[in-house]
């Protein structure tokens, strides 16, 4: 008689493959560096890939706001932007990632996006960061030391104005000034999410406050964040929220095609010019540990290369439908709610169009409706 050690452990000798669950997928417009298009051209880049996802079930549009840097140049300001494209769609969301809000009064980024509620019918959500870099704060110089603080401050003093409640303000000669934002939104209480990196002590903060998260893998990996989503989930308890309500939104540059090499060989020259332009904002900003503007080129050459292998390999959404499909449920392994695909990280605009509709398979497949089917059919 033969024993087998699948009837020792009680398993089935074919175990069902695990059961998918669902994932939203949204689209983050972060940076397109490219030399060989214009900014006019980048623009009606970005409003061909929002009318793709509007009409494929993402679930939102994430814009920047970047200052005084060729990363992120064409993004100076959300609102603008988000004005143009919400007539060119008729569901999806416009969300920020985020508003840099010691740069601003919070009157005016609520009359900003108060408008943009009104003209996309309700479909607007706000994301929020601190700022990193020292140019963008000629805006308000005095606030950079405390931003992190202030940032915190104003957040919540933008979700009472938007609630329409009346707020006390400085004003000329000392004089305070009540404060009503008109006109009026549609949504009458403001969906937040806080951009964070690594930060553990910020995922804590996030969750105390009920805020949604927007992150990335920087210098980081999914085992890592699950960690810092764990701190999030039991802090929303502790304050109580609903723990498992708040939203994890993780950012994944993304290129998805039929063959692993054509993408590789997509994204390798464009991508390094990429990053390398990012690795040298952040350089130049103090933001990069250990690295300052007397850092060597030798040195930035080997972050670079370290930083592609790194994004290549484990922390973006490269390769076939069957490579994105396995790092989807790792994500959501780690406890991540939202993907936010990023597609303008320098690969030519034709590729881009060809890997879209294996984008609208992926977000087919882990929507509601694509699991139910894939249990219909496996019944």
């Amino acid at each position: 008689m033969t024993v087998r050690v699948e009837d020792l452990l009680g398993l089935s000798p074919n175990p069902a493959p695990p059961k998918r669950r669902s994932m939203r997928f949204s689209c983050l417009f972060f940076s397109d560096t490219r030399e060989d298009v214009s900014d006019a051209q980048k623009y009606a880049f970005m409003g061909d890939i929002t009318r793709f996802a509007d009409k494929a079930g993402f679930e939102a549009i994430y814009i920047p706001e970047r200052h005084f840097q060729e990363f992120g140049s064409i993004f100076a300001n959300p609102a603008i932007v988000a004005a143009h494209l919400i007539p060119q769609t008729e569901r999806i969301r416009f969300r920020t990632a985020g508003v840099t809000l010691p740069l601003h009064h919070p009157a005016e980024v609520v009359e900003w996006w108060a408008m943009n509620d009104v003209l996309s019918g309700g479909r607007v959500d706000l994301g929020f960061g601190s700022g990193w870099s020292k140019d963008a704060f000629v805006f308000q110089p005095d606030t950079f030391d405390d931003r992190r603080q202030i940032c915190s401050e104003r957040i919540r003093q933008v979700q009472k104005l938007w609630q329409g409640e009346t707020l006390k303000f400085p004003g000329p000669d000392g004089v305070e000034c009540l404060v009503t934002v008109f006109p009026r939104p549609v949504q009458k209480s403001l969906n937040v999410w806080l951009l964070i990196t690594q930060n553990e002590e910020a995922f804590r903060h996030a969750g105390r406050e009920g805020y949604n998260v927007f992150t990335m893998l920087y210098n980081s990996n999914l085992e890592t964040l699950s960690r810092k989503i764990d701190i999030y989930r039991h802090a929303r308890a502790e304050a109580g929220y609903d723990p498992d309500a708040g939203t994890i939104t993780l950012t994944l540059h993304t290129l998805v095609l039929d063959n692993r090499q054509k993408v590789l060989d997509a994204i390798e020259k464009p991508f390094k010019r990429y990053i390398a332009s990012a690795l040298n904002a952040h350089v130049n900003a103090g933001a990069v540990a250990g690295a300052d503007e007397t850092t060597s080129e030798a040195d930035r050459q080997k972050m670079l290369e370290f930083a592609y292998e790194r994004y290549v390999q484990t922390s973006a959404l490269f390769g076939t439908p069957d490579d994105a499909r396995k790092m989807v449920d790792h994500a959501l392994d780690a406890g991540v709610d939202e993907i936010a695909c990023i597609p303008d990280f320098g690969v030519p605009y034709d590729i881009v169009h060809a890997s879209l509709p294996y984008l609208k398979d992926l977000v087919d497949d882990y929507s509601e409706a694509g699991i139910a089917s894939m249990s219909d059919k496996a019944k």
